[in-house]
């Protein structure tokens, strides 16, 4: 298979990935199907679509090639008739976020490379492409989006340690390897997080601990 052609394949998989969980996130919203089919389009295509207007691609991707705009369409639909009659766990809507992020993160990395972008914005493509879809499907259903909030999990730092990998081993190695090394490291960071409970530092201004612990006794 050509490089091309994966990295074609795998945006696609990606996009039927978010799209799925995009549907899966309108669990007791009382969407119907209209609804939960938006959903996962602005899940699934979100990301790419803020990308390319950012590097001044046009026109966008689903714009460009509709296969992607038709297969967050019927995965989102496949995901409405299947979870009607399928129970699912929570965790399954997770596990295909952290999919999604390592697919749509390298991607987003692989593009501004192939356009001759610098490292930073290289990174910051990847960290949009991967996030920004979940943000926007997060916002729609009432949720304070996960790279927000104060005690969730590693979600947006995986994505740009996938990314610094790309960006540093892309010379060196085999596109599609150092892609799906690359895709491997988001996804195994993003399990450990939900499983292991990592987070980054808090910002704590010095001896705010302390005065919390002096009104306490002060009760």
């Amino acid at each position: 298979m050509s490089y091309e052609a994966f990295i074609y394949i795998a945006d696609l998989v990606g996009v039927a990935v978010f799209a799925t969980a995009g549907a899966l996130a309108a669990q007791g919203k009382r969407l119907d199907i209209l609804g939960v089919v938006v959903l996962a389009i602005v899940t699934s295509l979100g990301g790419g679509t803020i990308r390319d207007i950012t590097l001044d691609i046009h026109p966008v991707v689903w714009i460009a090639d509709t296969t992607y705009l038709w297969t967050a369409i019927i995965s989102a639909v496949i995901a409405f008739v299947v979870c009607r009659y399928v129970q699912y766990p929570r965790r399954l809507l997770l596990l295909l976020d952290a999919m999604g992020l390592a697919l749509f993160a390298i991607l987003g990395a692989e593009k501004a490379i192939a356009l001759d972008f610098p490292p930073l914005i290289v990174v910051m493509m990847a960290v949009i492409t991967g996030c920004a879809g979940g943000m926007i499907r997060d916002i729609l259903t009432g949720q304070i989006p996960l790279v927000l909030q104060k005690d969730g999990e590693l979600y947006a730092t995986c994505a740009l340690a996938g990314a610094m990998f790309y960006i540093v081993f892309d010379a060196y190695m085999d596109a599609q390897l150092v892609a799906l090394i690359a895709m491997l490291i988001i996804f195994v960071l993003r399990m450990a997080a939900m499983f292991a409970d990592l987070k980054l530092p808090e910002f704590i201004v010095a001896g705010h601990k302390l005065e919390k612990i002096k009104k306490g006794k002060n009760k």
